[in-house]
């Protein structure tokens, strides 16, 4: 990694740890910088304006995501299963998760806010979703007959599942063993 790289990977990575503690109304050109241990003038040679900032930190933070979705579906599709129960409650159990301790459901929402203001980073999400999509009809096709409606039926409950999963009545464990129920009845 060169110098510029390193650098740019510096900005992006502490505009993602503000945007995380303080949100993206609180979040500033100069903040960015003193937390990066740079100049205003020197962040913005690099960027020059907060939204053109925002979106190269949405687009950076998706590149990761993808890097980790990639590893864990290695992982996943490493393990051959021949079980169709086994391999969806090991996918469950790694996409379930708590969003209040989560950073990357953090993330999220603040990714999603912005959104709503800016087309270009409606446009990021839809893209990174997209591509998620894709990745999960993948790997749920080596088990499943209809990958494209457990995807379609898996996605947005796991979504919603960060956001609610603190009150709702079922354990996660509970959870995972319904929805594997559901998988199977919408395999038939």
């Amino acid at each position: 990694m060169d110098k510029k790289e390193e650098r740019l990977n510096q900005i992006l990575s502490t505009t993602i740890e503000l945007l995380i503690k303080e949100g993206a109304e609180n979040l500033s050109m100069r903040k960015v910088a003193k937390n990066a241990n740079l100049s205003l003038s020197n962040l913005q040679y690099y960027y020059k304006d907060k939204d053109l900032l925002l979106i190269a930190t949405v687009e950076f933070y998706f590149e990761s995501c993808k890097k980790e979705l990639t590893q864990a579906i290695k992982l996943l599709a490493a393990d051959s299963t021949p079980d169709k129960n086994i391999f969806l409650e090991k996918v469950l159990s790694m996409l379930l998760i708590d969003g209040r301790d989560s950073n990357q459901t953090l993330m999220f929402q603040e990714i999603w806010t912005l959104a709503s203001r800016n087309k270009e980073l409606q446009n990021a999400v839809e893209t990174y979703y997209k591509t998620y999509c894709l990745w999960m009809i993948d790997l749920v096709s080596a088990f499943c007959s209809k990958p494209e409606e457990i995807v379609s039926f898996l996605i947005p409950f796991v979504e919603g599942y960060t956001i609610v999963n603190n009150v709702i009545p079922l354990t996660k464990e509970k959870v995972i063993e319904m929805m594997v129920k559901l998988i199977t009845i919408v395999e038939k």
